[in-house]
C-alpha cells in the first residue's frame, strides 16, 4: 500500500519532479503547489520512490522503481472498486515499467509525443476570419467551451482555472469556435491544451489561439510545452508550424477499456 503525502510535503519533491524525463511540468504543477493533485511514496520513510498523479489523471514515477511498487500502481490504475474520481495515465520512459505493463492484459499501451519549442518569441501576426473575434477565457465563456480538451479536465474548478491558468479563444457570435489554455502550470513552463469546434475547423483558427497562448507564455517569462498522441497528425503538423521540434517520445499506460 502506497503512502499518500501531505501536502506541506510537495515542495520537498520539487527537485525530483523538476527531473522527470516524460516532461516535468506536471509533476512539478503539483510540487509547486499550483495545480491540484497527489504525491505517493513508497512507504512513510521512503521519500525516493514516488508517483505524482495530476488532476488530469496524468501520473508520473519517479525513482528506483520495483516489482512490488508496480503492483500498487497496478491497482490503482485498474481502480477494481471504482474509488477513484479522475482517471489514471502512466506517463513512462522506463523500459522496466513498459515491460511489467506488457504483461497485463487488461492494459493499453500507446505513445505520447514530446515537443520543444524552439526561439523565444512568437510570430503574433494575427488576422481573425470576418465575424470572428478573440478573447480571453472568462467565466461565461468557459460555460460555453465543450469539447476533449477543455479547462474543466486539467483544474480543479472554475476559480482555480480563472487565478492560476489563462485562455483565450476565438468566437462567432455566442459559438466557442477554437480555444488554447493552460493545462499544466509551473513555475518555470506552461503546457498548452488546444481544440477547435468541429464546426469550425480547416480555417486556421487553432494556429491563431495557439500563438496568443503562447505569446502570453512569454509574457510570464515561462516556456511553452507541446504533446499529442502519436496518433493525432493535426496536432503535431500544427505544432511544427508554430516552431516546436519534436524531440522525444513516451509510453502511454492505461487501463484498456
Amino acid at each position: 500500500m502506497l503512502h499518500k503525502l501531505n501536502l506541506i510535503q510537495y515542495s520537498d519533491l520539487i527537485k525530483i519532479a523538476r527531473t522527470h524525463d516524460c516532461g516535468c511540468v506536471y509533476p512539478l504543477s503539483v510540487a509547486e503547489g499550483i495545480q491540484e493533485g497527489d504525491i505517493f511514496t513508497k512507504s512513510v520513510d521512503d521519500l525516493k520512490t514516488i508517483l505524482f498523479w495530476t488532476q488530469s489523471g496524468f501520473a508520473y514515477l519517479s525513482g528506483d522503481i520495483d516489482e512490488s511498487f508496480l503492483e500498487d500502481i497496478y491497482e490503482i490504475m485498474m481502480d477494481r472498486n471504482r474509488t477513484h474520481k479522475k482517471r489514471f495515465i502512466l506517463m513512462s520512459k522506463n523500459q522496466y515499467i513498459d515491460s511489467y505493463f506488457m504483461t497485463k492484459q487488461d492494459v493499453c499501451i500507446e505513445k505520447r509525443y514530446l515537443f520543444e519549442y524552439q526561439g523565444d518569441t512568437i510570430n503574433n501576426d494575427i488576422s481573425l476570419p470576418s465575424g470572428y473575434e478573440l478573447k480571453e477565457i472568462d467565466n461565461e465563456l468557459l460555460t460555453n467551451i465543450s469539447g476533449s480538451i477543455v479547462p474543466s479536465l486539467f483544474w480543479k474548478d472554475v476559480n482555480d482555472f480563472l487565478k492560476k491558468g489563462k485562455g483565450y479563444c476565438i468566437c462567432r457570435g455566442d459559438d466557442v469556435a477554437a480555444w488554447a489554455f493552460s493545462a499544466a502550470v509551473s513555475t518555470e513552463e506552461i503546457d498548452i491544451g488546444i481544440e477547435t469546434n468541429p464546426r469550425y475547423q480547416q480555417q486556421g483558427l487553432g494556429m491563431i489561439v495557439a500563438k496568443r497562448m503562447i505569446q502570453y507564455t512569454f509574457e510570464q517569462f515561462k516556456h511553452p510545452v507541446w504533446a499529442c498522441h502519436y496518433k493525432n497528425i493535426a496536432s503535431a503538423k500544427m505544432a511544427e508550424k508554430l516552431g516546436f521540434v519534436k524531440v522525444s517520445q513516451c509510453s502511454v499506460i492505461k487501463k484498456d477499456n
